[in-house]
């Protein structure tokens, strides 16, 4: 049986967890389960994971939802895969339902962390769902036995059986000729899924991180948390840094189709999202700094930042707690805060194209006369 229902996002107050002011007018979903992911389909519809938590009662609770816009700005929300199980490392974290992406050919696709055992079978992979609306209006669908599932792909087998201690299958992204990019949290790495070899291979480790002196420990793991295609053929990868969480160690960088690793942005502090807008610069969210007494990032501390061509840093949202996920859809973000069970729309805040700009790099300027008198000439 479909199980929707209406309701209206209600404008709030623009005042964030930690009572720090933030630009632009906010529409909030509020009473969500651990919200991990978010990602937009093109036709309108907000798709987000909820991880959920484990009971003893309650094995498997995370999910995939969609908002489906209605002509009078209210949202219908739908459930699309229900039954995701939560595991727990040997620290005690929790992972399960994480990161959304939609591949080329129009499929969504799951990132499910955690170990690909028995007791687990749908977790450490990339699943594969149909979206589309016949197929979705049918739901909500088990997370396995499922006819809207089109694929497995498990991650944690090869990560384990190639040498890692550990796994976490965090974040997916179409690589090209069908085949993606997926980042392992665990493994420190960023792995390619051939699709016509259905074969997977590493295409480059993360190194630790050198901490600030006298912090303890004095290094710490990379910890990639997502990745997008570059356009060029290869990834753009963020990391959010292990423990103690060290303020100014985290990196953003770019991956070559041959497997190169760059850093092209340093300086920050625990990124776990990344979006790239349409004026060519990212977005980036950072959860900000771990509180050892409340054992949890600090509420309010979190970001979106903007980082333009050129390195400048600038501000978008303040005031989060630990936004993970984020999807650009036209001029609005979304943001998803697990802490705090909320999806969040902050209208307006989307970088938009500069007219005259026409190499993306926030300026208008002698280059970009060069390209448009490079172009001169008749239109055919």
């Amino acid at each position: 049986m479909k199980m929707a229902f209406g309701v209206r996002l209600a404008l709030t107050s623009i005042l964030g967890v930690g009572g720090a002011a933030m630009a632009g007018d906010q529409d909030v979903w509020d009473g969500l389960n651990t919200p991990i992911g978010v990602e937009f389909d093109g036709n309108g519809n907000i798709w987000f994971t909820e991880m959920g938590v484990q009971g003893p009662n309650n094995p498997g609770n995370g999910k995939i939802n969609y908002l489906s816009p209605m002509l009078d700005d209210t949202y219908v929300k739908n459930t699309f895969v229900e039954g995701v199980a939560v595991a727990f490392n040997g620290m005690g974290e929790p992972t399960g339902a994480l990161q959304l992406a939609f591949d080329t050919d129009g499929s969504l696709l799951l990132a499910t962390g955690g170990p690909n055992i028995p007791p687990f079978p749908a977790l450490g992979s990339i699943l594969r769902y149909d979206p589309m609306e016949a197929v979705r209006c049918a739901g909500p669908y088990d997370v396995l036995a499922s006819p809207a599932l089109m694929q497995q792909i498990p991650v944690f087998p090869f990560v384990v059986g190639s040498g890692y201690s550990d796994s976490n299958t965090y974040a997916v992204a179409p690589a090209g000729d069908g085949d993606l990019y997926i980042v392992d949290s665990g493994a420190n790495a960023l792995l390619r899924w051939d699709a016509s070899a259905d074969q997977l291979s590493v295409v480059v480790d993360f190194p630790a991180v050198e901490n600030p002196k006298g912090s303890v420990p004095g290094i710490s793991q990379a910890v990639p948390t997502q990745v997008i295609a570059d356009g060029e053929g290869g990834a753009i990868v963020v990391q959010l840094v292990g423990f103690p969480f060290a303020d100014g160690v985290a990196s953003i960088f770019q991956v070559s189709a041959a497997g190169d690793l760059t850093t092209i942005f340093t300086g920050f502090q625990t990124l776990i999202d990344v979006e790239m807008a349409a004026d060519g610069s990212l977005l980036v969210t950072s959860a900000g700094s771990f509180d050892l007494k409340i054992g949890n990032f600090a509420p309010g501390e979190g970001k979106i930042l903007r980082v333009a061509q050129d390195g400048t840093v600038s501000t978008v949202a303040e005031g989060l707690w630990c936004p993970s996920g984020l999807a650009i859809v036209g001029e609005d973000l979304w943001v998803a805060q697990p802490f705090a069970g909320t999806l969040t729309r902050f209208r307006g805040l989307a970088p938009q194209p500069c007219p005259g700009d026409l190499n993306h790099d926030g300026q208008v300027n002698g280059a970009d006369i060069g390209l448009m008198i490079g172009l001169w000439g008749p239109c055919f």
